[in-house]
């Protein structure tokens, strides 16, 4: 009996541990591996940006995100299901419009990185981060949590 009141108790939290860990796999994307990577790296370059001692690391973290930006833009973002028809096509290219604009904002990153210009680099990652918001807030699923 004791065996049975157990397995009673526990058995609701492993099926929903077990539902919310399908859930996930389901709708994980290669796109959201390449947002996550981009997002690791992001975290480091805000923290170090203004510190020239650090270039030449902020300069690796900043090629692992353009390389992820860059993959990212031919990929098409979870929510352009939802569109249909020309309003698909539209959400798509407004993405990919997007995308190539955070792309070119890194390559500007890089470069003010690279003439030493940590000033300049910091603004730009305001910029980056202006972005960020307001791709995800138009492309990006709203958290479920």
């Amino acid at each position: 009996i004791l065996t049975l009141a157990l397995l009673l108790v526990t058995l609701p939290f492993a099926q929903a541990d077990n539902h919310g860990g399908g859930h996930d796999e389901d709708h994980h994307t290669e796109l959201e591996d390449q947002m996550s990577a981009m997002n690791k790296a992001w975290r480091s370059i805000r923290r170090q940006i203004k510190d020239p001692a650090k270039n030449k690391s902020t300069l690796a973290l900043v090629a692992k995100v353009k390389a992820s930006a860059q993959k990212a833009v031919k990929m098409t973002p979870m929510l352009a299901e939802e569109q249909k028809g020309a309003a698909k096509e539209k959400f798509i290219a407004d993405y990919s419009k997007a995308m190539k604009r955070t792309v070119g904002l890194i390559g500007q990153l890089e470069k003010a990185l690279k003439a030493g210009d940590n000033a300049g680099a910091g603004e730009i990652v305001g910029k980056l981060n202006d972005a960020r918001k307001k791709g995800h807030e138009h492309f990006k699923p709203e958290d479920e949590d």
